[in-house]
Parts: structure tokens; sequence; C-alpha cells
């Protein structure tokens, strides 16, 4: 089994590296590293949806028959939901499940309004006043900042360009996940997430706003566990 997980905007995979001692061993830990994050800093970063999804199609090509599951966050939900209706469509493997977190269901478009658009200060002002969770050693490091603020930048216009396409329910169970203390999404409002699976939906909320993750780290993961370990 392999659970793939999709970060936030302007995050990267080292955020789910923690998630490993809470998984057992026969779960596998993988990542998105895309361009412009992490580790490919020196590349550019997307600017849309289909190209993410285009330089990642291919390594689902050659999965073979191994179980996997999505876990997206925020901006990696729209991702990982979107990825897997375009795996249906080639007639490749699905995922066995699909997790998000804070995310708004994919037809209710992008939180207005609009952010990427903005000058450098007044965007970061306004991602850090709707958000929050861009670390304080970030915006105090002029430096740090001029590496980070692009990809932020890039992810925003990403997830702000995005327009949702009517298709047919997914097969695979959704689970979603929202912060007890996020205002932009609540949990009612993740209940959408229900009309995108023919299967079982579960809403679960989790102490903390936004990012979560981070305050409730063992009952997200002790949740996605079970799932992908319960009897079929």
């Amino acid at each position: 089994m392999v659970l793939f997980c999709f970060p936030y905007a302007g995050g990267s995979p080292y955020q789910f590296m923690d998630w490993k001692g809470s998984l057992l061993p026969e779960v596998q830990l993988a990542a998105l590293q895309a361009p412009g994050h992490g580790s490919r800093l020196s590349e550019p970063a997307h600017r849309s949806v289909d190209e993410i999804l285009y330089e990642i199609m291919p390594e689902f090509s050659i999965i073979g028959n191994r179980r996997f599951a999505f876990y997206g966050h925020s901006l990696g939900a729209i991702i990982a939901f979107e990825l897997a209706r375009w795996l249906r469509k080639a007639g490749l493997p699905q995922p066995c499940h699909l997790f998000v977190g804070a995310a708004r269901p994919p037809q209710l478009g992008p939180t207005s309004p609009c952010l990427h658009f903005l000058e450098e200060q007044e965007f970061l002002e306004a991602v850090q006043g709707r958000y929050g969770g861009i670390p304080s050693e970030i915006l105090n490091d002029p430096d740090v900042l001029s590496i980070f603020l692009p990809a932020l930048r890039a992810d925003f216009t990403v997830y702000e360009t995005y327009k949702y396409q009517a298709e047919p329910p997914l097969d695979c169970p959704i689970s979603a996940f929202a912060g007890t203390r996020d205002p932009h999404v609540p949990a009612q409002l993740m209940t959408g997430w229900e009309a995108h699976t023919t299967a079982r939906f579960n809403l679960r909320g989790l102490r903390g706003g936004h990012f979560f993750f981070e305050e409730s780290r063992n009952e997200l993961t002790g949740s996605i566990l079970h799932k992908l370990t319960a009897p079929r």
C-alpha cells in the first residue's frame, strides 16, 4: 500500500515526513515534489492544475497492481481529486481511498477575492491574514522569503485559476477532515465532497485551524491508517 500525499499551497513533501512514524510498515509514504518547491527550487513552478497532472501522470502508468491512496491538503486535495479523475479517464488503476483536508469542494470554486495577482507585500499579508501558516522565520528573512514567495504565488495561481468540470462521481470512498478552528473551510462546507463518491463518505473535525495536521497529526494519521487497514 502506498499513501501519496499532496501538499498545500507553498508546502513541500517535508510536511509529511513525520507521518512515517505513525503509519504501519506496510503503508509506504510518498509525497508530491513539485517544481519550484523543496529540492526542486531551481525549476519554474507550475501555474495550473493541468501542468501538474501532465507531469505526474506517467508515474501512475507504471504502478502496476499495488494498492494506493491519496491524501491532499487544501490545494493538494484538488490535485489529488483531479488526478483520480484523470486516472479513471486513462483506464488506469484508481486510489482505493481519497482523503481530503481543509479543502473547499471543487464544485464551489476558490475562495474569493483572489490573491495571486496582488503586489508582494499585499499578497503576503492577505495570505497570512486568511490562512496563517507562514512561519515567522520566513517572513522575517528577506533572502528566504525571496525563494519562498514565487512558489507560493504560483500555487495560489494554480488554485485560483482552477475550473471544475462536472463528471460522474468516483467509485472510491472519500474521507474529509476539517479543522475545528478553520473559519474558511469549516466542516459544514466540506460536506460538499460527498457528491464526488458513489461509495462511503466520512467527515471528521480535528483540533486546529487550516493547518490542523500539525496539532492533530496523531488523530489524522490514525484515522487514515484505520481506513486503509480495515477489512474490505
